[in-house]
């Protein structure tokens, strides 16, 4: 019995984000959380109304706790922009390249610019859409982004190629800025923060930096959140005519409401995990109803009540 909670391409174990652009059949596991579907209507309408990265580069902002899907959010962005431009100005081609995974956490603001614009290198390399004289000239300038950047701006204009570049979690507002004043022609950035200094510093940073920035924010669950999650994946499951065991509005809205009242938060992510583990457990066992006991006996378990 397939469990309704795994994504596709997925398993239990693997609590990696939805990445849409990689495995397309997870554009419709977005659910309409933690205001991450208000926030993403926002981002498209404003790239609707800002489309002509030809002209400026971008830098797209989203905050939230962690846990409150932002990587997610980041992903299923990417995806919508690479088609929309595509579509746009044809026949440009857009890029995603993804360095979320390569953070430095606790270097300062310079020491991660430049790790960030070397693995930026490696991944283009990896890619194979420059030639060799280009590739040699981005290496050269590999220790200066400040002369990096223009320069790959020049390249990729003339190749009539967008890179939409998602970058690592950003833990200082400073570097935000930095990348704002690093964005060039045809190239988009994609930052994350947790921090509550990074989106406490948005109104300054817009105005401080060389590109305006588009910021956007998630936040924790409120208790509706927890069953339009849980409907939705039961309905996505429902759809693929697959049976799996059922669970009621009741149960999900007493878990919800004892783990925020407990915890005093919980996050998509938390949601996530515990649901499809709450599921395999139940499928394993060959039953066909989800209990609340079924919730607090997965905490017990993972010593998390």
């Amino acid at each position: 019995m397939p469990n309704p909670f795994t994504a596709p391409g997925r398993t239990p174990a693997d609590n990696r984000p939805l990445c849409p652009w990689e495995t397309p059949a997870h554009d419709a596991w977005y659910a309409k959380v933690d205001h991450s579907e208000d926030a993403y209507q926002a981002y498209v309408t404003h790239l609707r109304e800002n489309p002509d990265i030809r002209q400026a580069g971008q830098v797209v902002l989203i905050t939230g706790p962690e846990g409150c899907g932002k990587t997610a959010w980041t992903h299923r962005a990417a995806s919508w922009t690479k088609t929309f431009l595509e579509r746009q100005y044809a026949p440009l081609t857009a890029h995603i390249v993804d360095l979320t995974a390569d953070g430095r956490v606790g270097d300062d603001t310079a020491t991660r610019v430049k790790h960030v614009i070397a693995r930026l290198l490696d991944d283009l390399d990896f890619l194979g859409i420059f030639s060799t004289a280009e590739q040699d000239g981005l290496e050269r300038r590999r220790d200066d982004p400040a002369t990096l950047c223009p320069y790959l701006s020049k390249i990729v204009r003339v190749k009539n190629i967008a890179l939409l570049v998602l970058l690592p979690p950003s833990e200082l507002a400073e570097e935000v800025h930095q990348y704002l004043r690093l964005v060039q022609r045809q190239v988009l950035f994609f930052c994350e923060s947790s921090y509550d200094n990074v989106a406490g510093a948005v109104p300054s940073l817009s105005v401080a930096g060389a590109k305006p920035l588009a910021h956007f924010a998630v936040d924790v669950l409120d208790e509706r959140d927890g069953w339009e999650f849980v409907s939705h994946r039961l309905a996505l499951a429902n759809a693929n005519g697959l049976v799996v065991p059922a669970i009621d509005q009741a149960t999900i809205q007493q878990f919800m409401q004892t783990r925020i009242k407990g915890r005093g938060r919980t996050t998509i992510r938390e949601l996530q995990i515990t649901c499809e583990h709450v599921l395999d457990t139940a499928i394993r066992a060959s039953r066909n109803q989800v209990s609340y006991s079924d919730f607090t006996e997965y905490y017990a378990a993972k010593a998390m009540l």
